[in-house]
């Protein structure tokens, strides 16, 4: 089975990671840009993932976020 995504330029790729790789059955995570698919390798040692990864800090800092709650989980995943 495959799930796709669709991402804007500013999700936070450094948080998907951690929260895709804690989920039971994921095989494998690749993110894509039309016909090209990037590996976590290229994702982190590329310039904007630490551009967004420092937004994101920012954000945090900032207290521009969302905690994850079980509910949110369900509307996530069972919708």
């Amino acid at each position: 089975m495959e799930l796709t995504v669709k991402l804007d330029h500013t999700a936070d790729i450094p948080f998907l990671k951690q929260l895709l790789s804690q989920l039971s059955g994921i095989k494998s995570v690749e993110f894509s840009d039309g016909d090209k698919t990037y590996s976590w390798d290229e994702i982190e040692g590329h310039e904007l993932f630490k551009k967004v990864l420092e937004q994101s800090e920012d954000d945090y800092k900032n207290g521009r976020y969302r905690e994850m709650t079980d509910e949110m989980f369900d509307e996530i995943f069972r919708s």
